[in-house]
Formats: C-alpha cells, structure tokens, sequence
C-alpha cells in the first residue's frame, strides 16, 4: 500500500560565507493514512528545517538538493509547480508552527485569518467563512469563541493562540497535520491541554499526524511511532513502546536518561556531554561520535548506515558490527 507521506533521501542545506549548512541530510521515513509519527532530537537536531521542507517553505539561501523526494499520495511535492503546491498547502497538509505568536498575522483578527484560509481552498461564501472559523475555535476548545473569532492574536493567551494556530490548519480537513513544536514556552497545564487536543482531534478526524518536539514525554503521549534525529539525520526509528523499553542508539538511550521520570526520586539527572556541532562541521564518521562514551574505531573512520532490521531501524555501529564498513 502507498503510503500518504513518503520521504526519501531527503537533504536540505544552506549556503553562505560560513560555509555550507547541511541542516537535513539524507532523511528517509513513511507516514501511513491516519497514522502518528513523532520526530524528536536536540535543538540543532535539523527538525524544523525538515518540517520546513517537507512543504517547499525554506527560503534562500536554503535549497533542497536535487534527488531528494517527499511523496504526498504518490505525487512528488519538490517538483510540483508552485500554483499546484500552494493547492495542497493548506487544503491537504495543514502545518502548525513553532511559535504561534509570530505565524499568526498581528494586524487581522484571528476567525478573519482562518476564513481566508478557507476562501483560498474551498468555494465558499465569506459569511460562510466567518460561521466556520467560528465552530473552528469551538472545535479546538477556544472558550466563547465569537468573541475570540473577533480578537487579534496579542489578545489571546499563548495557550489560545495555539488553539487558534490549529484550528486554521485544520480549516479544511487536510489529511496530514505537522505540528512544529506544538507546546514550546507553554506551561505545563497548557502543554497538557494542546497535546489532549491533538490526540482528540487525531481520534476523531482520522487526520495523520507528523509531531516534532525536543521532548520524549511530549510524543509518547501522540505517536505510537518515533523517529529520532541527531546531526541532520535520523539515528534511530522504532515503535514507541520499543524504543522506551529497548533503546539500540546510545543518544537515545542518553534522551531518555535525561528526562524526568516519575519512578525517579532521588539524584541529579543524567546530562549528555556536549552539544550538537554546527551543521557546517559535522564530525567524521559517526555524527554523535564526539559525545558517545562507547564510541570505538570505526565510529570514527566510517559513518555508520541506517540499520532497518524488524521495525527497529538504528544508525550505530555498536548496533551492528558485523556489518563491516560501508
């Protein structure tokens, strides 16, 4: 069966004096019909500017490197024309982004800007509009949301203008819906109440869910899948579940050493060593290499492949040794 996403060798990269940003290079993944896929990773990971690509929205100097593919139901989006594009942004892929309060428009009201998202994809009449953008806000929990369909985004709590965020690209029944860091400097309650939104919403409309977030927690709780990205690409890819109980690459293990736990009452939690590197300069080898404690020999004379072995796909070679080198 086709998948609804299909993603394939995927690289984005920036050029300027400093040299040449190898944000996202060589992503691979499918996202079925309905499904939740979650992608986490440190900021410099390259998630956002993956988010970004999947949709052609990266700008100057950024570029998307020839042979790279993202399928949307079989049609390649990076060689649509851009009229075409601009038809399945929006009506087909919805996308929320990082930071609602700078992906809203500041100075039109919050149920005029979902009404304008309608009336670009569907024939609709602007009264219409205007009635739909409301049961929109209601959809997403938005309370008395005539009045707020009436505000504009400085008046709305973070927590609503994420709301607002989601119900725009929900606006018209998009069959995928990435999330960019849906709960990022929200608090805690908040972040509770979106991430209960998107599973509800998900449950409901059957819609395919793309989640990306820093936070373990965050897409455990939404995707029964995960993908986690290091250096640009993707070093591990398993069943949540699986990845919780059985982590194969040592940056995994080392995410989930560091996150809170409830069973865990006493210590200070584990901390990896380091930082991402500049995507200008990764390391040879094996990109986590330089932080890893069990890294050996080859980690460093050989990039290890992406290992797909029954659902549980790892890019290590402490994972596979006898692979030999690539």
């Amino acid at each position: 069966m086709t998948p609804l996403l299909r993603v394939r060798d995927l690289h984005a990269t920036f050029v300027d004096d400093d040299g040449t940003t190898r944000a996202v290079d060589g992503v691979s993944f499918d996202l079925a019909e309905g499904e939740a896929l979650g992608i986490v990773g440190e900021s410099g990971a390259g998630k956002s500017v993956l988010a970004l690509s999947l949709l052609r929205l990266i700008e100057p100097p950024g570029r998307i490197a020839p042979g790279s593919v993202v399928e949307y139901r079989g049609t390649d989006l990076l060689r649509l024309p851009e009229a075409e594009l601009r038809r399945v942004r929006g009506a087909e892929i919805g996308m929320v982004f990082q930071d609602p309060g700078a992906s809203l428009n500041p100075v039109l009201r919050v149920g005029e800007q979902i009404a304008e998202t309608l009336r670009a994809h569907r024939s609709i009449r602007a009264r219409d509009a205007r009635r739909r953008s409301v049961e929109l806000l209601d959809l997403v929990g938005v309370p008395d949301p005539e009045r707020r369909a009436g505000a504009y985004p400085h008046e709305l709590s973070g927590g609503l203008q994420q709301r607002a965020a989601i119900a725009m690209a929900l606006s018209c029944d998009p069959k995928l819906l990435i999330a960019d860091e849906p709960t990022t400097a929200l608090d805690v309650t908040v972040q509770a109440q979106i991430l209960e939104l998107l599973l509800d919403l998900r449950e409901r409309l059957g819609t395919a869910l793309l989640l990306i977030s820093h936070d373990l927690g965050v897409v455990a709780r939404l995707a029964p899948r995960i993908a986690v990205m290091y250096g640009g690409q993707i070093v591990e890819q398993a069943a949540a579940a699986d990845l919780f109980e059985r982590p194969r690459h040592p940056y995994t293990a080392a995410l989930l050493g560091a996150a809170p736990r409830w069973d865990r009452t006493a210590g200070r939690l584990a901390a990896i060593p380091g930082a991402v590197p500049p995507a200008t300069r990764w390391p040879t080898g094996c990109r986590f290499r330089p932080r890893c404690a069990q890294a050996w020999d080859r980690c460093e004379q050989h990039p290890p492949l992406l290992d797909a072995g029954a659902g549980h796909d790892v890019r290590c070679w402490l994972a596979a040794p006898e692979r030999g080198t690539p």
